[in-house]
């Protein structure tokens, strides 16, 4: 496999240039625990996550403009959330007047080379039925993935972001 086409993790299918994305399963701290404990301890699916009833978590896109071609780069991470936005979301999962609505929370997961930004407030924009919500920094947060996404990323970068998630490493082919 080259760098100019991938299997995509998700349906299987070769497709053409580099991944745009990268999801992290469960947010960190549900990740690591033993799978008894996550049975026991924990409510999840792919959009909503719920640890020992007390801490709530819903996936989001965090997004990073791309400078070199159209479209972004897109992590797909967990923010934790008050109980309220958590269950807004689940009430309102379906709903299109949700789109626009805002809320705060904070990154869940740790994304590769950046380790210092987790537990970093994040801004919460609800979208409509088909699409996750949007997660930005906000803008007065100082870090180098938030300078990403105010000012957008080249080539070089979009690869480093790659190879920090071993996208090309040849164990991996």
């Amino acid at each position: 496999m080259t760098d100019q086409s991938y299997v995509c993790s998700s349906c299987g299918k070769t497709h053409e240039g580099l991944p745009t994305d990268w999801g992290f399963m469960l947010p960190d701290e549900v990740f690591e625990l033993s799978y008894l404990d996550k049975y026991r301890r924990t409510r999840s699916n792919t959009d909503l996550c719920s640890l020992d009833e007390s801490r709530f978590f819903i996936r989001g896109l965090l997004r990073i403009p791309f400078t070199h071609q159209e479209g972004e780069f897109a992590w797909g991470v967990w923010a934790e959330v008050p109980k309220a936005t958590h269950d807004f979301y689940l009430d309102n999962y379906s709903n299109e007047l949700a789109q626009g609505i805002k809320a705060v929370g904070s990154l869940a997961n740790t994304i590769p080379g950046f380790p210092e930004i987790t537990g970093k407030a994040l801004e919460i924009e609800f979208q409509n039925a088909k699409s996750r919500p949007f997660f930005a920094f906000p803008g007065s947060a100082e870090h180098e993935l938030a300078a990403d996404q105010r000012d957008g990323i080249g080539r070089n970068r979009h690869h480093q972001f790659l190879e920090l998630c071993g996208h090309f490493d040849e164990s991996d082919a």
